[in-house]
């Protein structure tokens, strides 16, 4: 038989197939590409992919492939299921309740298990709100609309943390659900009737999962607002007890500053003699009110000074005073005390401290150092997926090259800057012109 008179028959045998399982086929592109997709969108950093976003641990500083992302674990799971819908319709219906309690894990592992991830995700967000701040104040200006970032979240609440994660769901997120809902209306329409109640209920894997991760968390918000009623009634060792058990259920509040700061009011208000790290990130706080941020860093530094959860918390509160202390001494002249101060932060805090880079940069620039500029810029260009950063770092590099009298680089990295942002982007072209 000739190719053109087969064509008719697969066309035939294709629209059948099409027509009896586009449900499932549709579904399975959907979770095929969104390993393609962003899954998750950082402000600063560049957006992970489902290959690149790890199911049991947090992200980098740059992401990588990982074996174990949800993008590789889904594939294998519709790849199980497709092979075994064909064998027998009973198995089918575990893997598709497998595949929805992947698609509700992420947010409910953002906003209840993994506090560090979201605590940077909301970390960057108000960091580009500073440099964006920085850049309209002292870079020359890129006329245009700017990407709004929300400066503040809710994070109180329970409800008000899942809203917050469920914010930085990328589009790779939804197909995967999107999918995975499709070939649950599939695989279900094709069961026997006395099959399809027992498929409904494995509807209770993906439910069951999110109360998993939600139930420590709830216990923690119990405790928690019990600990304020006492607070409010005066009793403050129950309260100190109630904060402590608070802080040991919701990892959020282990790893958030402002409980150990309320510790140690405590502490110094009961006149406990006892010297404590919360009572070191009391006085801190107090000194940051009062914009006295070098004296803020050395309680920090004593807090640090211990082992265990508060350590690590001191250290990540001392990292963000120093970048406001930086910010204070920029805007008083002292650009080389600022760029130590940056530079401090980004060795105590690598990962949430990560947009400050194109601030040291900057302040390299200004100092005249230009070749050690163009060193951190080249990390900037590397980590940022944001297209205004990248725009104005390369358009720093112009004039450092412009500077050091390098000027075909030069004009190369303003026609880069130009393609990120090119018609809001008055530094790169007035640079590019010579003006």
């Amino acid at each position: 038989m000739k190719i053109t008179q087969r064509v008719p028959v697969w066309a035939g045998v294709a629209a059948r197939i099409w027509a009896a399982h586009w449900l499932l086929i549709l579904g399975s592109l959907l979770i095929i590409g969104s390993a393609l997709l962003k899954w998750i969108y950082f402000a600063f950093t560049r957006h992970p992919l489902g290959l690149q976003l790890p199911f049991l641990r947090n992200i980098g500083v740059i992401p990588h492939f990982s074996v174990l992302s949800y993008g590789v674990v889904g594939i294998a799971v519709l790849t199980v299921g497709l092979v075994l819908f064909w064998r027998s319709a009973r198995y089918p219906p575990f893997a598709v309740a497998i595949l929805i309690s992947l698609w509700v894990t992420l947010p409910c592992q953002i906003a209840f298990q993994r506090p560090a991830f979201l605590s940077r995700l909301i970390a960057e967000t108000k960091e580009l709100s500073m440099i964006r701040d920085f850049t309209r104040t002292y870079l020359p200006p890129n006329y245009g609309p700017d990407e709004d970032y929300p400066r503040e979240f809710e994070t109180e609440t329970l409800w008000d943390r899942f809203l917050a994660a469920y914010s930085f769901l990328g589009v790779g997120w939804y197909c995967f659900g999107i999918g995975s809902l499709l070939i649950a209306i599939h695989v279900i329409a094709r069961l026997p009737p006395q099959e399809k109640l027992r498929a409904l209920t494995l509807s209770g894997i993906p439910a069951g999962m999110a109360i998993v991760l939600l139930t420590p968390s709830l216990i923690g918000q119990y405790y928690f607002a019990s600990a304020c009623s006492t607070q409010a009634q005066g009793v403050r060792e129950k309260t100190i007890t109630y904060y402590r058990w608070a802080m040991w259920f919701d990892r959020w509040r282990a790893q958030g500053i402002n409980t150990y700061a309320t510790i140690g009011d405590l502490e110094r208000l009961a006149g406990s003699s006892k010297d404590s790290p919360e009572k070191h990130i009391s006085k801190a706080e107090e000194f940051k009110e009062q914009s006295q941020y070098d004296l803020a860093v050395l309680e920090l530094a004593r807090a640090a000074d211990g082992s265990g959860i508060v350590a690590s918390v001191a250290r990540r509160e001392s990292a963000r005073t120093r970048v406001d202390f930086g910010m204070a001494l920029y805007r008083g002249g002292g650009i080389g005390a600022a760029v130590t101060q940056w530079q401090q932060a980004l060795q105590e805090e690598p990962l949430q401290q990560n947009g400050l880079s194109f601030l040291i940069a900057r302040g390299n620039y200004d100092l005249g150092r230009y070749e050690t500029s163009l060193d951190v810029i080249k990390g900037v260009l590397r980590a940022t997926g944001d297209k205004l950063i990248m725009a104005n770092a390369y358009s720093l590099a112009g004039d450092c090259y412009t500077k050091l009298g390098r000027d075909a680089e030069a004009r190369q990295s303003y026609n880069l800057s130009l393609k990120w942002a090119t018609f809001s982007n008055f530094w790169g072209m007035s640079g590019l012109t010579g003006n």
